[in-house]
């Protein structure tokens, strides 16, 4: 019984070290650990010297982590092993956010301290990778994906917390399938509105014109899309409109109308709030 004792203990004696190996430490620049190897030195400066400034001016911690492989964990586990072992965040404030690449398994975390989860729920994080992240992923664009997605969340931390700071404002790309849907989803809500002007007698140009008007002008000057979306919806519930008059005109329904090195964490911890992403 002893000798078999000792064949266990000598046995996890070997294999533990192995398994505390497999959960990366953070490097000097701790703000940027890139361990698969994806990431240009420009990207890597850059965001080390904004998070950097962030920590200075307001004491939260942005932390890039890519790594080859999970070693077997599920994406959820390694984050907060990852986020605990790194210390990200102030230990009373838990004002943390580490942003997770997985090369092998193509998966993306974003995983948020507690004193941040006010102002990046959960929804907000996984809108973020969708729209800022995933699509270069996707494509293989490292370097892009994980920079975009930086500049959104840091530049949300920003204005959330109404800090002294310059930021970059992300790239916003939509899929092709979102749009699709989008565009399914207008239609149907369209006709709808197109039906409802029609039974109503409600002219519905005196509305669609003021949208139009506000579309071009987000189109030129902002990256609004639920204003889009609202365009979308107009455009389409105008042509319900038409369609279900037989292509005639109501009254009035054509008249004109307005309008550096050696950083470290604090201590902080996750409660397991963020969101995954798979590319």
């Amino acid at each position: 019984m002893n000798r078999i004792k000792l064949l266990i203990l000598a046995f996890l004696f070997i294999i533990l070290p192995f398994k505390v190996q497999a959960m990366v430490s953070p490097t000097n620049d701790f703000y940027v650990n890139d361990y698969a190897n994806i990431l240009s030195d420009k990207t890597e400066k850059y965001m080390l010297e904004k998070s950097v400034k962030l920590h200075d001016v307001d004491g939260t911690q942005i932390v890039v982590v890519t790594v080859k492989n999970l070693e077997g964990d599920s994406l959820e586990e390694y984050a907060t092993k990852l986020f605990r072992n790194f210390g990200i965040g102030d230990k009373e404030k838990n004002n943390g956010l580490l942003l997770l690449l997985a090369l092998e398994e193509r998966k993306f975390r974003v995983e948020v301290g507690y004193g941040l989860e006010g102002i990046l729920p959960d929804g907000k994080t996984g809108r973020f990778q969708d729209e800022y992240i995933i699509p270069y992923l996707k494509e293989d664009k490292w370097d892009e994906g994980v920079k975009n997605g930086y500049d959104a969340f840091y530049a949300e931390i920003v204005k959330e917390n109404n800090l002294d700071l310059d930021y970059s404002k992300p790239t916003y790309i939509s899929s092709d399938s979102e749009l699709g849907m989008e565009i399914i989803y207008s239609l149907f809500v369209g006709l709808f509105l197109g039906f409802i002007f029609r039974t109503f007698k409600i002219n519905s140009m005196k509305y669609f014109i003021p949208w139009l008007l506000l579309f071009i002008i987000s189109e030129l000057f902002f990256e609004n899309q639920t204003i889009h979306f609202a365009l979308l919806i107009n455009i389409f519930g105008f042509a319900g409109m038409l369609f279900s008059n037989g292509g005639g005109s109501s009254s009035g329904g054509w008249s004109s109308g307005g309008g550096g090195g050696g950083f470290s964490g604090g201590g902080g911890s996750s409660g397991g709030g963020g969101s995954s992403r798979s590319f």
